[in-house]
């Protein structure tokens, strides 16, 4: 199952998820967590269903998950686009997980907001 450790480790950053949160779900040492996003041990079926379902994915989409095609068709248009505007489709799964990750984005730019609030309320109770 070569290079699905470093799928597995894409998809988990896009979805803001740490090493340490993994580990947790999966019952596991984030060590030996890392272990399998560095293919360091065999990731069992039964193992990679786990992950899936965590990372929101099926286990196909995670072993055929490939980022090196999506920046090369991406350069590519880039490349041929000569001011012409393309639209090109992407997979339903794909952008389920850019929607996820931006908002996951959105959810923690308002957490950080309210607790700016919060720090500027306690600073004004106490100047006064």
């Amino acid at each position: 199952m070569k290079k699905i450790g470093q799928n597995i480790r894409k998809l988990r950053e896009l979805r803001n998820f740490t090493q340490q949160y993994m580990a947790e779900k999966l019952e596991m040492t984030q060590g030996n967590y890392a272990r399998i996003e560095n293919e360091e041990i065999h990731l069992s079926e039964e193992r990679l269903q786990k992950i899936s379902g965590l990372l929101g994915y099926s286990t196909e989409f995670i072993v055929q998950f490939d980022v090196e095609k999506i920046y090369d068709i991406v350069n590519e248009r880039r490349e041929n686009a000569n001011k012409e505007v393309y639209q090109f489709q992407i997979s339903p799964e794909l952008k389920q997980l850019y929607e996820s990750r931006i908002k996951s984005l959105e959810t923690y730019v308002d957490e950080l907001k309210s607790e700016i609030r919060q720090l500027k309320e306690q600073s004004m109770k106490q100047s006064v």
